[in-house]
């Protein structure tokens, strides 16, 4: 019996001693955010509450688009922006896109239960006219994957689209700190 428990014993000491089965993005990801633990995806769009209908079409306008130059070797970066109504009352970014990219994701970062910075995928983000969406460092952020090497000084293009503006054309400007000094990711 004794023989049976050890043996059970070490097959789960071996189990939750190895790594988990993860995507590359996925494991990627987690060492470009000084190992933060990665949280399982928000809820989707399908999961999103309806916009309000004000019969205003919504206009977004794009400040302190930024993107960081790749860290050696990697195919992974994070980029930042802040959006605003400057007509309309509500509207919501449901995607973004860059030149070159992979395919990019929503994110924020989170404390867990033990106090650590957790990254995690979120959905659609609303956009009102009460104040900014703001895509900054240690929040709402973009990761973006499987783009060329990008680095200080370089300038990107891309596209958010928003439900109900539509696209709106972006530039990033690849720089290793914030606008405004605001450097912490």
């Amino acid at each position: 019996m004794k023989h049976y428990a050890l043996i059970a014993a070490a097959g789960l000491a071996l189990t939750a001693c190895s790594e988990p089965a993860e995507d590359t993005a996925t494991r990627d990801s987690a060492m470009d955010h000084g190992g933060m633990d990665l949280a399982a995806p928000a809820e989707t769009a399908d999961a999103a509450a309806p916009l309000p209908d004000d019969g205003i079409a919504p206009v977004v306008e794009i400040s302190d688009a930024w993107i960081r130059p790749h860290p050696q070797g990697r195919d992974v970066t994070a980029a930042y922006f802040t959006a605003t109504l400057a007509q309309g009352h509500a509207d919501r970014l449901i995607e973004a896109r860059m030149d070159g990219a992979g395919h990019i994701e929503l994110h924020t970062h989170t404390m867990n239960d033990e106090g650590m910075m957790q990254m995690r995928q979120v959905g659609p983000q609303d956009i009102t006219d009460a104040g900014a969406l703001a895509f900054a460092p240690g929040g709402l952020h973009l990761m973006v994957f499987g783009m060329d090497p990008v680095a200080e000084g370089d300038e990107v293009t891309g596209t958010l689209v928003f439900e109900r503006a539509g696209e709106v054309a972006v530039t990033f400007q690849a720089r290793n700190t914030a606008p405004g000094g605001h450097s912490g990711h």
